[in-house]
């Protein structure tokens, strides 16, 4: 049993640091952004594209990601990825226009399909279910590492070396988690059943997914996830440093101090509401806490022009550390689906994660082209526009999941 536990840490520390190579993926373009359009000579609605085909291909792969899961298992399916988003970087640094690089993040958008929901099955295999919400903020906030590592840090080493460097070096890094993953992940404690889906048939395993889609619960969660994080990311990753520029005049290193500041209070927020179901033993309220203190924060931007820089800043770190609740969504969600659906559950679910984030990154994209004059910078009102849109879909969402019935992990304990 030593032996076990043993394991499962080591699974928990191989999933986390494979999640940071995918965090950073998603939000690099937001620090050098603005680089690429001006040696690219990209317009805002093309960086919105280009952002968004991440998130798009993410979106596409969890219907094959889930179903691989159940029936390969998540250490083959995670393997495969990473190696599609080790070629994805690669075609990235070498990318010399709008076509090349929107490709290269299609490819690393698959790349990265698997490893949240990867792990997320892993830790309903390894850990005791009320543990699941707590175990996964510890995910998401560890691999809130590379959206740390995508602001200032990226901002500085592209300044020295160039941003194709940096997507080589990553590269690397991709390898070496590949390796260790190699060595590290087990599907299952020894001794314990392989998952059912390995036991079914193709038609049978792509049937499971009609039967998540049709689980009652199902709508409720699909709509909040396709919104929260997609609010949360659509800002950090594409127009939180162009808005830092074009209205605060910020250059890349002030920029990246201030993503810097949201990366770490994304992180910090993670990790800290991971518990807080066991402590007030609800998901749903804590969803809604957190989801409503991010839109009062942006209703001040959104409301009151011109605001000093540093209140500024307060505000997107405080949204940053209410995303935290969001990974009560996917605890949510675990307890709603069997064991054998679990896998197809959480990426049919994470289909909205990121087909919210491609649809609302490409849809500001272009709101934003259309209110900026030609030739020149979107001003503080388109801002002050789009960040309205933003926040009007987030709470639309939250009034629909609060319809939801609550998911008390004590309840699930005693049962």
């Amino acid at each position: 049993m030593r032996l076990s536990v043993s394991t499962a840490y080591r699974i928990l520390v191989c999933c986390c640091l494979s999640y940071v190579i995918s965090q950073f993926y998603r939000s690099a373009n937001a620090v050098i952004g603005p680089d690429l359009m001006r040696e690219l000579h990209l317009t805002p609605d093309d960086l919105g594209i280009l952002t968004g085909a991440f998130f798009v291909t993410f979106a596409v792969s969890q219907i094959p990601v889930g179903i691989a899961l159940d029936r390969w298992g998540p250490r083959n399916t995670m393997l495969v990825t990473m190696a599609i988003a080790f070629l994805g970087s690669l075609w990235f640094a070498a990318g010399d226009g709008l076509v090349e690089l929107t490709m290269a993040r299609v490819v690393l958008g698959f790349g990265c399909g698997a490893l949240l929901t990867g792990p997320m099955v892993l830790f309903g295999r390894w850990f005791p279910p009320d543990r699941f919400a707590t175990y996964s903020g510890i995910l998401i906030a560890f691999g809130s590492l590379g959206v740390i590592a995508s602001t200032a840090p990226l901002a500085w080493f592209s300044q020295a070396f160039g941003w194709r460097t940096a997507f080589h070096v990553t590269a690397g890094f991709t390898v070496l988690l590949m390796l260790l993953a190699w060595f590290t992940l087990r599907d299952n404690p020894e001794g314990t059943a392989p998952a059912a889906g390995k036991r079914e048939s193709l038609a049978e395993t792509i049937r499971g997914i009609g039967d998540v889609v049709r689980n009652r619960n199902f709508p409720y969660l699909f709509v909040i996830i396709f919104n929260a994080y997609a609010t949360f990311i659509t800002l950090l990753g594409l127009w939180s440093g162009p808005y830092l520029y074009d209205v605060h005049g910020l250059d890349t290193s002030a920029r990246g101090n201030v993503l810097i500041f949201m990366a770490i209070g994304s992180a910090v927020g993670y990790f800290a509401w991971g518990p807080l179901d066991r402590i007030f033993n609800t998901r749903k309220w804590l969803i809604a806490v957190g989801a409503g203190t991010q839109l009062a924060c942006f209703s001040a931007i959104i409301l009151l022009p011109g605001l000093p820089v540093w209140l500024v800043g307060g505000l997107l770190t405080l949204m940053a550390l209410m995303n935290g609740s969001s990974v009560m969504i996917f605890a949510h969600a675990r307890s709603v689906f069997p064991p054998a659906l679990a896998g197809r559950g959480i990426t049919t679910l994470n289909i909205g994660t990121m087909g919210g984030a491609a649809f609302q990154q490409i849809l500001t994209g272009y709101l934003m082209g259309w209110l900026t004059p030609a030739g020149g910078h979107p001003d503080e009102t388109a801002y002050r526009i789009v960040f309205g849109v933003q926040a009007a879909l987030l709470a639309a969402a939250l009034a629909y999941y609060l319809r939801v019935p609550d998911a008390k992990p004590n309840d699930a304990v005693q049962s």
